[in-house]
């Protein structure tokens, strides 16, 4: 059964069109790894199935509920809800609030958006910093822990709504080249435990080793996908051999 429907989706900023007609399936317990050049649309996509970038044409269904052009966040506030109540996304830098402890950061979504007391939000935020490894660190402010550390509480809190979907993008990019592993360790671990997610990244080694099928996007287009084999030993497109050229060097 699939998580995620999309069909011909496009967005525009100004002038300029981003996606250009994405068509999109990921079934449950699927992980699709998006890979491309800078400025091909991945991130774009990724905020367009959750409506925080607006679609101006096509379709998309999460976990049932659909989302269409022209939505308004008050007019559409149930239907919003709906699927980002769905939907946990890890963004590249963080977005922790940086005036609340580690412990507090995660407790906020199964608070506010699922309406759990305060002794069972925080025994389920207990629960997942313990699951990223970072039990001891639950009193800790973002300011004091590490980039990897910080992206492990994000990730935490993003997984702390029972989401059907995790959406990452570019987990690891705002991270020091040592502090990337242990990010990439708890996406892995996700992805053993049946977690349906997209990941955007640019680890090609990574998503060879995790994705079940690989995207190759360039200029908001999908340009080629498949196993990681395919795509990573046996490119068919010409632009997918040249972007794997230059990041495989």
């Amino acid at each position: 059964m699939n998580v995620v429907t999309a069909r011909g989706l496009h967005t525009r900023r100004g002038a300029t069109e981003v996606l250009r007609g994405i068509d999109l399936e990921v079934r449950g317990g699927e992980v699709v790894a998006v890979v491309g050049p800078s400025g091909s649309g991945k991130t774009t996509l990724l905020r367009a199935l959750n409506y925080l970038t607006p679609f101006t044409a096509g379709e998309v269904e999460i976990a049932g509920h659909a989302l269409r052009p022209g939505m308004s966040e008050r007019a559409d506030a149930e239907a919003l809800r709906a699927v980002r109540t769905r939907v946990g996304m890890v963004f590249q830098s963080f977005n922790l609030f940086p005036h609340l402890s580690a412990l507090e950061n995660v407790t906020e979504g199964p608070r506010r958006v699922l309406g759990l007391d305060a002794a069972a939000a925080e025994a389920r935020a207990r629960a997942l910093l313990a699951r990223v490894g970072l039990a001891e660190h639950a009193g800790a402010y973002p300011q004091t822990l590490s980039g990897g550390q910080q992206q492990r509480v994000a990730i935490a809190r993003a997984l702390a709504i029972s989401p059907r979907l995790m959406l990452f993008d570019e987990p690891t990019s705002a991270l020091d080249p040592e502090l990337v592993a242990e990010v990439l360790a708890v996406i892995r671990r996700l992805a053993e435990g049946g977690m349906t997610m997209i990941v955007v990244t640019h680890e090609v080694r990574f998503a060879r080793e995790v994705a079940d099928r690989i995207i190759f996007m360039d200029g908001g287009r999908i340009v080629e996908e498949g196993s990681p084999v395919d795509v990573l030993e046996r490119p068919k497109e010409p632009r997918t051999r040249q972007f794997l050229r230059l990041v495989q060097r």
